[in-house]
């Protein structure tokens, strides 16, 4: 066990946190992406099956706040992985970002970056730092789920794709990879469109450059027919929508303002 003192110096060591989770001792990660009763509500609406003795695999998982819960509720195993972001030295990423969306400049390529070190694996530093002080036997691979051998990888019975399509080239093709290793469930939450009077029409906005939140990494962002849709064209037969796009009222209908939002369904095989 850690005390206080110890946890706080931990946690501080890490430059940039991505998530924010609760080390113990009132001890907080200060996560970018939001305070623990935002990522703990963002957490409750992705609905997660019953875990306990599952085989859990999280892509791109960051600092691993979801394997870490998945462990706590009774995964009998959990594989926690990524590559890009680990490869990444965060503060410089998150500097450079910042800059460049400051200025309205377009980024390069992140991964043509000289702070992009997949050698040393800078960005996984608060992953480990966590599964340290949480004692979890989490399995930790830093690979690209895109490029990796999935044979070696295996099945899993509940598989999360969290924060990750949109960011993909060809969503059909990440979809169908997320299919190969699911047994049971995939979870898959991405940036949404909503297109008003499109409802019937499977339409995703494809973004050039750096359009959305001036971020050149993003790609695709479907509607939720469209979602659904590829799902089950990657080999998922049964698609249920737990966040879908806001229903069209009055004035909206018909309208050529697009609705964002982040959508997210239950794919089964």
């Amino acid at each position: 066990m850690f005390s206080k003192e110890q946890l706080e110096t931990m946690a501080q060591a890490v430059p940039v946190w991505c998530h924010t989770i609760h080390l113990g001792h009132g001890v907080v990660t200060p996560g970018m992406m939001g305070s623990l009763p935002e990522m703990e509500n963002r957490l409750a609406t992705l609905r997660l099956p019953e875990l306990r003795g599952k085989s859990v695999l999280d892509i791109n998982t960051l600092d691993g706040f979801f394997a870490f819960e998945a462990e706590r509720r009774g995964a009998r195993r959990v594989v926690a992985l990524d590559h890009y972001l680990w490869a990444m030295d965060m503060v410089q990423h998150v500097k450079y970002w910042s800059e460049c969306k400051e200025k309205g400049l377009r980024p390069s390529p992140y991964h043509e970056m000289p702070y992009y070190r997949p050698d040393q694996m800078p960005g996984k530093a608060g992953f480990d730092t966590a599964q340290q002080v949480l004692q979890s036997k989490v399995e930790g691979i830093a690979a690209e789920f895109m490029e990796m051998d999935l044979e070696s990888l295996g099945k899993f019975d509940v598989v999360l794709y969290l924060g990750s399509l949109y960011h993909m080239e060809n969503p059909l093709a990440a979809l169908r990879r997320v299919a190969q290793v699911t047994q049971e469930l995939a979870i898959i939450e991405t940036e949404a469109t909503a297109f008003p009077g499109f409802e019937d029409h499977g339409v995703c906005e494809f973004f050039e450059s750096n359009e959305l939140n001036g971020d050149v990494s993003n790609w695709w962002a479907p509607n939720e027919k469209a979602l659904t849709g590829m799902c089950r064209a990657a080999g998922f037969s049964d698609v249920t929508t737990i966040v879908g796009g806001p229903l069209p009222q009055g004035e909206q209908v018909g309208s050529r303002e697009v609705i964002r939002y982040r959508a997210i369904v239950h794919a089964r095989k």
